[in-house]
């Protein structure tokens, strides 16, 4: 019979050879879990070096300090850190952190975000050399247990977390739009109670944990999120994450969706709870379709076209649909489990993009004309791809006259095929007119580029967190970096928009400025925002001390560099 644990930690010494020779000693302390029958680490400390004797313990000389304050010489990469300040700054994000939490814990958050804003391909674990470097606002420094420690109590915690998105929220209107992405993060770990196997985005085939976020459409911001177990569908997701807008102060926001939660089980959930919602349709849906053929006959009326986008033509629709209901409970003579109708109002927003239409055509039309060159040259149609078949079988009209093959165009066919394209439909119960629900839906559009770039940044491929508390914990300083992150982005395109815009005044168009300009236009065009922070890295500040005097100089920058951060706002002009 095997002995009963005690319940004491152990302590035992264990060496760790160098790639040096040298032999390093740590003390090493451990306790056995009865539970999971292993022993779990507790601690280790680093001892010294074994004597070359092989009988004694050498110090070893104690870690540096990030402090530089009594060093006669420090050289620090500005360029970076000098954006990233910025971004802080003028966002409000620092400052909602300050007023949310404690200094110490709000510069530590601050720290992480602007890591993994300049770092994108790096784990949290690089983040105690990156600092050397570069000064972060916890000046202290940062270590990989320091980071965890955070973390975990970020999540144990979460009133640091629901202080921020209240203060983020506060700078929407209570009736302000609001965009929600919902997206999985993957993990290794079979500890933690929130990662299930579900629809994983990524496809990777793990469990995954589900994230929503809340976007402002107002100011262009993420405003709160919501973690979720990874096996949840995304309509309860939705409904879930709605309950912290009551909280928030936006009780009554317009829910702004993507195609992939249109469906009559969702619009229906969305009526029950009384949430207006803007999100695109489907065309071929049998109770759209006779409403986009009656749309089709007067949407390209001059008075029809979009203000904003000429190219653009928009009408709306209201109408009133029956949706089948399956009762979840017994009321009145209505049993549990009854099939019962419903119906609401909605409000159906057809728009006509003609550029697209133009587009998806010609592209049609080349497939086609293709298709039939090579059947007037003799090829088979047997030994067509598949696709060309379908081509040739829908499209083209072959015939055999006295021996000779003629293939010519089918136009019914082709015109029937063509006649919708360029159509896209958007759904709500709010009203209003289509250019509203135009622009509400292409802000949201706009969004889709930081939600792209979420996992791109801040590390949030595959989690690594041990437990759950870690894990809301470290979802909460990717929130932050995401922020600073759309923040960038809204001004970068912004700055790109105002760049060389040509007015027909040649005194404006021709002048140095202008060039000036272009050329930076056609610089930023190649450069994504993981390129423009490797560029601006290599701006360093040298700061000696000396008996005769204190001197302090930066790297030199071109004309193009200092046009941009002056344009963006970081230089003074």
């Amino acid at each position: 019979m095997p002995r009963k644990a005690s319940g004491e930690p152990k302590v035992k010494r264990i060496e760790r050879p160098q790639s040096n020779g040298d032999i390093y000693i740590y003390e090493v302390t451990t306790l056995y879990n009865p539970e999971k029958r292993y022993n779990k680490h507790v601690s280790s400390r680093l001892l010294g070096k074994k004597s070359p004797d092989g009988n004694g313990i050498v110090p070893t000389r104690p870690r540096r300090s990030l402090k530089t304050a009594n060093n006669t010489a420090v050289r620090k990469t500005v360029g970076v850190t000098d954006i990233l300040e910025w971004i802080g700054r003028e966002s409000g994000i620092d400052d909602d952190l300050f007023n949310s939490t404690d200094k110490g814990t709000a510069q530590k958050i601050i720290s992480i975000a602007r890591f993994w804003m300049a770092n994108p391909d790096k784990t949290i674990r690089r983040i105690e050399e990156w600092q050397i470097g570069h000064e972060l606002p916890y000046q202290e420094g940062l270590s990989e247990d320091t980071c965890y420690s955070l973390m975990k109590m970020l999540g144990q915690d979460i009133s640091v977390s629901q202080n921020y998105f209240r203060h983020r929220a506060s700078h929407a209107a209570s009736r302000a739009s609001v965009a929600v992405d919902s997206t999985t993060v993957s993990s290794y770990s079979e500890f933690l109670n929130d990662v299930r196997f579900g629809y994983n985005k990524d496809g990777n085939g793990l469990a995954s944990v589900k994230m929503l976020t809340l976007f402002s459409l107002k100011d262009h911001q993420p405003i709160a999120f919501s973690r979720q177990p990874g096996n949840i569908p995304d309509v309860i997701s939705v409904l879930n994450a709605l309950k912290q807008l009551s909280v928030l102060g936006m009780d009554k926001p317009l829910l702004v969706l993507d195609g992939g939660f249109f469906s009559e089980d969702n619009i229906l959930e969305f009526m029950h709870a009384h949430i207006k919602f803007l999100m695109r349709g489907q065309l071929d849906i049998k109770w759209i379709f006779p409403e986009l053929q009656s749309a089709a006959q007067e949407i390209t009326k001059p008075s029809n076209a979009c203000p904003d986008d000429p190219s653009l033509y928009c009408v709306t629709k209201r109408i009133s649909h029956v949706f089948s209901y399956k009762r979840k409970r017994t009321r009145s003579e209505i049993q549990k489990g009854a099939i019962t109708p419903e119906e609401h109002r909605l409000y159906l927003h057809f728009v006509l993009d003609t550029d697209k239409a133009r587009l998806d055509t010609a592209i049609l039309m080349k497939e086609i004309q293709s298709v039939k060159q090579q059947l007037l040259n003799g090829e088979d149609v047997s030994l067509l791809t598949k696709s060309e078949r379908r081509i040739a079988e829908r499209f083209l009209i072959i015939k055999t006259v006295r021996g000779r093959m003629t293939v010519a165009l089918n136009d019914k066919a082709i015109m029937k095929e063509t006649c919708f394209y360029g159509y896209f439909v958007l759904v709500s119960n709010e009203k209003m007119d289509a250019f509203s629900a135009l622009r509400e839906y292409r802000l949201r559009e706009k969004t889709e580029e930081g939600f792209r770039i979420d996992k791109q940044y801040n590390d949030a491929h595959v989690t690594r967190s041990k437990t759950t508390e870690s894990l809301e914990g470290r979802f909460f300083c990717q929130f932050v970096a995401y922020g600073y992150e759309t923040f960038f982005l809204k001004k970068l395109n912004a700055l790109k928009n105002s760049l060389a815009v040509p007015t027909g005044d040649p005194a404006h168009d021709k002048s140095e400025t202008f060039r000036k300009e272009k050329a930076l236009l056609n610089w930023l065009k190649g450069m994504s925002v993981a390129k423009l922070f490797d560029w601006f890295d290599a701006i360093q500040e040298t700061t000696v001390n000396s008996n005769i005097g204190r001197a302090r100089w930066r790297t030199e920058t071109v004309e193009r560099d200092r046009l941009f951060l002056t344009r963006l706002g970081i230089l003074k002009s």
